[in-house]
């Protein structure tokens, strides 16, 4: 072929391949499928609650309590240890739903008012902000899970629910959250040590964790108490955070006042121990109000920006834990001069 031959070949072909490539480069990827709305999403959770209820009561089981939009509803449970089962509906803005589990005496008829005005109380501190889905925490009750009662339970602390850990819908995933009364002294050894570890070593007794008004502290089987003590002084404790109703820091000249109300003081001093002794900060937080309590030498009170921050030395740390109680009062400290708790 002479060269004018070969510049008369068309280019067409090449200019349709491009065009091709171009074209299916230019695809679109699938449209994103939309969100459900809110009233969508109610439908979704209460019907993955409905099928809960179902499977573990066999019925719809019946509305017992109401506080503001969240419903508490009852059903028994026959099989294996008898006991009535109590569900929230309602805290799904919150990040999950409550449960607990009762025992169910001997020709019972409903679940007692006890356990109905616990899982109120809870549903008030949820809402108010005191309770996250997260199982790391601890509430501490100043009259007890039985007000009127001389039950020695007076903390809760929370756990997947052993027979339904999830609210599942094709929308989301929470987490149903079982309440677990425990004892005045596993409570103090919760502040310690790990919710996580006590509901484990709970639950070899009972795996269940039905409820019992006169439940003996695991901490009255030597066995127990010894693993539990061992643990506790090799791990610290997993609490990063604690709240409290009144924490309030104010500085006049040099001296820093913080003020605390009388229900944070224990849970204080055992962070104290469990995190500072173990090197490992934690936060006291009351509504907007943060309190970081670190490690640190020299100890000091620093505020700034309406911040406080504690630094504590173990001396410190050990002398704060000695001097201070929850009887209302003034508080100071010789490890630091220029700060007092006012516990109200």
């Amino acid at each position: 072929m002479t060269r004018a031959a070969r510049q008369k070949v068309p280019t067409r072909p090449a200019a349709r391949r491009v065009t091709a490539r171009k074209q299916k480069i230019a695809v679109s990827a699938p449209a994103a499928p939309a969100r459900p709305t809110e009233a969508e999403r109610r439908v979704a959770l209460a019907a993955s609650l409905d099928g809960i209820r179902q499977r573990l009561w066999g019925s719809n089981g019946t509305v017992v309590g109401r506080v503001g939009p969240v419903t508490i509803s009852c059903g028994s449970i026959a099989r294996g240890r008898p006991h009535w089962h109590l569900l929230t509906e309602g805290l799904a803005p919150r990040g999950y739903e409550l449960s607990l589990r009762v025992q169910k005496e001997k020709d019972e008829f409903g679940a007692p008012p006890w356990a109905i005005a616990l899982l109120t109380t809870l549903i008030t501190r949820a809402t108010e902000g005191q309770l996250s889905a997260d199982t790391n925490q601890v509430m501490v009750l100043a009259q007890g899970v039985a007000p009127g009662t001389d039950s020695d339970l007076f903390g809760v602390v929370f756990t997947p629910d052993p027979e339904a850990t999830a609210v599942i819908t094709d929308h989301e995933s929470l987490p149903l959250l079982l309440a677990v009364p425990v004892t005045r002294d596993e409570t103090r050894a919760v502040r310690e040590w790990s919710p996580t570890g006590l509901v484990e070593v709970l639950g070899k007794v009972d795996p269940l964790l039905i409820s019992l008004l006169d439940r003996a502290s695991l901490l009255s089987s030597p066995r127990a108490r010894m693993l539990i003590d061992q643990r506790m002084e090799k791990e610290g404790s997993s609490l990063s955070t604690m709240t409290a109703s009144t924490s309030q820091v104010s500085k006049t000249g040099e001296l820093v006042t913080w003020k605390l109300s009388a229900d944070g003081v224990g849970t204080f001093c055992s962070l104290l121990k469990g995190r500072i002794g173990h090197q490992r900060p934690f936060s006291v937080v009351s509504g907007a109000s943060r309190v970081e309590v670190v490690n640190g030498d020299p100890s000091l009170a620093d505020f700034k920006k309406r911040q406080l921050t504690l630094r504590l030395t173990l001396v410190a740390a050990r002398q704060l834990r000695s001097l201070l109680r929850s009887t209302p009062g003034n508080y100071t400290f010789e490890q630091l001069p220029n700060f007092a708790i006012t516990v109200v």
